[in-house]
């Protein structure tokens, strides 16, 4: 059998050697700079990554006394916000659409003025309304800390549960289902006349809501929990603050007589100083008529409830005299001083409208008193 011929190679010359290496160089040298450059593109696209998934909603858009508020929360606030306003205007413009233009004139005009205010609120809210509340809640809750006030997690469970009608030890009044955002206004007090809600349906409820919330504004239960408690700490901080309002104050009791023109009230003035009775007066002359068939009984009244002119002349009377003609803008007054009291008990609704001005001087002052660092601008407000 004939042998297989063996082809040899034949050996490079150093020229050849030197331009194979030289080649072998640049192709590494390539290798190189291309993996140099992917190696650039994945950083600046993790690095834009990590700026829009974590850096960014970390940022701080407010410091209060140091605490920083990221920016996760306030657009979390800010969708949950504009979706409860949202859902309030749907309604009303649903209840709009059941009223006569013609019969229901006056309904309607209320119900414009109430759309009008959510528009407003709608506006304010993609503005930095929302980072407002969550800088008074910070303050709050700092506040709070410093006094030994807390909430248990107990009783974030039973005004969760109580906004969705479950009441474990009172089933029988329950509202109706929570369906908007609880914020520091929100109430939550039993309706009477509806089904008590079972735990199973309490949960069923709660959950879906919980489902809608993390679609909606990416809130979880937990976000959802910590403004409840933000809300909790409020009330308790109202009650707090609230105990130091005196239930006693300086009241005063008073007739009066409104007339349109001061040459009424003049020739009526006139008719008292010669003798005549005020109360008949006021019965038959008296423009006031919530308390004209009465004989121009205000009743029992603190200062500042009324008007600053009628205010400041009827505090100034002795008891039984009779004021000069007072003009506000009802009209002109003349005042009988009745009775005077210096610590008389104030009525329920005086002394919580009391209580709730002292929380919201107090909340002014901590505002006034705190160090309080605003990066807000538009950019961090979440798209529509």
């Amino acid at each position: 059998m004939a042998k297989r011929k063996v082809k040899q190679e034949i050996p490079l010359t150093r020229k050849q050697v030197s331009r194979r290496e030289k080649e072998r160089r640049q192709r590494l040298i390539l290798l190189g700079v291309a993996a140099a450059i992917a190696c650039l593109i994945l950083a600046i696209l993790g690095y834009g990554a990590y700026q829009e998934l974590v850096a960014k909603p970390a940022a701080p858009v407010a410091k209060v006394n140091g605490v920083p508020i990221r920016m996760q929360t306030y657009q979390k606030r800010v969708l949950l916000e504009r979706m409860q306003i949202d859902a309030n205007i749907q309604s009303l413009q649903s209840q709009r659409t059941l009223y006569d233009p013609e019969e229901d004139a006056f309904m309607l005009s209320i119900l414009e003025q109430q759309l009008s205010q959510l528009m407003m609120q709608r506006e304010l809210l993609d503005r930095a309304d929302a980072l407002n509340s969550l800088i008074d809640e910070e303050l709050i809750r700092q506040a709070a800390e410093e006094r030994g006030i807390a909430v248990s997690p107990d009783e974030i469970d039973r005004l969760i549960e109580e906004g969705f009608g479950y009441y474990r030890d009172q089933p029988t009044p329950v509202p109706s289902p929570l369906t908007g955002a609880i914020t520091s206004t929100t109430e939550f007090s039993p309706t009477e006349g509806q089904e008590p809600v079972t735990r199973s349906q309490f949960e069923e409820s709660y959950g879906e809501y919980l489902g809608m919330l993390q679609e909606g504004t990416g809130l979880s239960e937990a976000d959802y929990r910590a403004i409840v408690e933000a809300l909790l700490l409020r009330q308790k901080m109202e009650e707090s603050i609230g105990e130091q309002v005196p239930t006693t104050e300086l009241q005063i009791r008073a007739r009066h007589i409104l007339l349109e023109t001061e040459e009424e009230a003049q020739s009526v003035l006139e008719r008292l100083e010669q003798g005549e009775d005020f109360e008949t007066l006021a019965a038959e002359l008296s423009q006031d008529s919530s308390n004209a068939e009465s004989g121009g009984d205000l009743g029992w009244f603190t200062q500042g409830e009324m008007v600053a002119e009628f205010d400041e002349v009827a505090f100034g009377l002795s008891v039984g005299e009779t004021s000069d003609v007072v003009e506000t803008s009802f009209g002109f007054h003349i005042i009988l001083l009745e009775e005077r009291d210096e610590n008389r008990e104030l009525e329920p609704q005086t002394l919580d409208q009391r209580k709730r001005e002292a929380f919201e001087v107090w909340l002014t002052d901590l505002r006034a008193e705190a160090d309080i660092e605003r990066y807000w601008s538009e950019d961090v407000v979440p798209p529509e």
